[in-house]
């Protein structure tokens, strides 16, 4: 597996977060539409309720299907991680990939003097001598 691999979970989740932020904000849409103001007959609406729940159903379709995806990355990462027999670097790999920690964060809640840097070499480190273990 390459970092960017590990990183699959990091930016679904991250996708998840913006489209539901977009989907919160296409109900606000919907409800906006249904107060009426009687005071000002002449607003148009930009969006005709149609278009409107169309992109509420292309929104929840696609959050559907990146939560599906996260799952799998997800098991995929877990069962990776579970077999790394250096227990620090199994560490480091579970709260950075799995619990979404920056590498700041995994660095402090390692401790032992470890920088961010050398939290993110030691993980560069390890997939680098897999890959050539892989190729051997």
């Amino acid at each position: 597996m390459t970092l960017h691999d590990f990183s699959k979970l990091l930016y679904l989740r991250k996708e998840i977060i913006v489209e539901q932020k977009h989907l919160e904000e296409l109900e606000k849409a919907i409800v906006m539409q249904q107060i009426t103001l009687p005071d000002l007959p002449d607003i148009c609406l930009q969006s005709s309720d149609s278009e409107i729940q169309a992109e509420l159903e292309r929104c929840k379709q696609l959050i559907e299907r990146c939560m599906k995806k996260s799952i799998h990355e997800y098991k995929k990462l877990i069962l990776y991680i579970l077999n790394i027999k250096d227990s620090m670097i199994r560490q480091i790999m579970f709260l950075r990939f799995i619990q979404g920690h920056t590498w700041v964060q995994v660095a402090a809640e390692i401790g032992g003097g470890n920088s961010p840097d050398s939290i993110r070499m030691m993980v560069k480190r390890y997939l680098a001598k897999c890959s050539t273990e892989i190729q051997s």
